[in-house]
């Protein structure tokens, strides 16, 4: 497994890592599967794990907790969340007092508390406030917010080792870095097989402040066509009156023409795109199922993609604009593979 350091917080982290959003109820995986997973990963050098506490309503929080107890000699690092407040948790039988918990110092503790009890640990290595764009109402300039004051008192206590903020926004997380508070990121869609859009303004901005960098959502997050080759899936987009679904299936089909010359599946050839990029220290790689796992580490044990690959899937990226693949843009996507 290839091991990278992760900025300034000198932790040295497997370059794949393992999301814990997908191994709970919310997506019918049953505990003992969850746990499968876990072990296998750790067994195959993943020693970075990712959760947060909306994750299957802290169920994500717990099943991690129970694999550190069962790994004391081997545990991996935790990347853990706090946030959303109002959808689930501890303090989401009343909306409105959720909503005034962003503000408050005290109940953002008694949060970060319950955590603590369901990971079964007494600090976090990481912990990030969840989607910084959202209701913390942070003043970007500065970084001031209440959560902030939590983390920076916290980390002064060694009970956070090292503060981080993550979102689907790379210009939100770039503008978090340049206040020079936090230690690392995680962004969610900035890299794919269409887009590296992280690398217009994060990346740079990471590299300058040498804040960590871990992605997820490589996959597109499912995005139709993406994860599996599909011609006849582009069939709606190219028939489309939108010019942008247009080049969205032309880009597809180059891809597809790609990974046919490599002998890849879209997975493997998008593991090791995201593995070619040295400054992202670490992909925390969703999964459902044990059969997931093990076929994102073959991946990632395959390494980077040869050089003139990597400049091809570029190339292909930047011929055309098309979608940012917000949930609003999957929505009409898949109402176009429906009708």
């Amino acid at each position: 497994m290839i091991m990278r350091t992760l900025g300034r917080t000198g932790m040295s982290v497997s370059a794949l890592g393992l999301g814990g959003f997908q191994f709970t109820a919310q997506f019918g995986v049953a505990p003992q599967e969850a746990d499968n997973m876990i072990d296998y990963a750790l067994a195959h050098g993943v020693n970075l794990m990712d959760t947060a506490q909306i994750y299957g309503a802290g169920e994500s929080e717990a099943i991690i907790g129970r694999a550190l107890a069962r790994h004391k000699d081997n545990k991996p690092y935790v990347c853990a969340k706090v946030g959303h407040f109002q959808d689930t948790g501890i303090l989401s039988f009343n909306k409105e007092k959720a909503m005034q918990a962003y503000h408050n110092y005290d109940e953002i503790m008694r949060t970060i508390k319950h955590s603590l009890w369901l990971l079964r640990e007494d600090h976090f290595d990481i912990l990030m406030l969840h989607e910084a764009e959202r209701e913390w109402n942070v003043n970007f300039p500065s970084g001031d917010c209440v959560i902030m004051d939590v983390l920076e008192d916290l980390k002064k206590q060694g009970v956070v080792k090292a503060i981080g903020a993550s979102s689907w926004d790379c210009s939100t997380l770039a503008k978090l870095i340049r206040t020079d508070r936090i230690d690392t990121v995680l962004v969610a869609g900035g890299i794919s097989l269409l887009t590296r859009w992280m690398f217009d303004e994060l990346v740079p901005a990471a590299k300058e402040h040498n804040v960590g960098v871990i992605i997820g959502g490589v996959l597109g997050q499912n995005t139709p066509g993406l994860v599996v080759k599909d011609r006849n899936a582009l069939v709606p987009f190219k028939e489309s009156d939108d010019v942008k679904l247009n080049v969205l299936a032309q880009k597809l089909e180059c891809l597809y023409d790609l990974a046919d010359e490599l002998d890849l599946t879209m997975v493997q050839m998008a593991v090791r795109y995201a593995l070619s990029f040295p400054d992202i220290h670490s992909h925390t790689m969703g999964a459902r199922e044990l059969a997931h796992v093990k076929d994102n580490i073959r991946s990632a044990e395959m390494g980077p993609l040869p050089a003139e690959a990597v400049a091809r899937i570029n190339q292909i990226q930047d011929a055309g604009d098309t979608f940012d693949f917000s949930t609003i843009v999957h929505k009409r996507m898949e109402n176009l593979l429906k009708d």
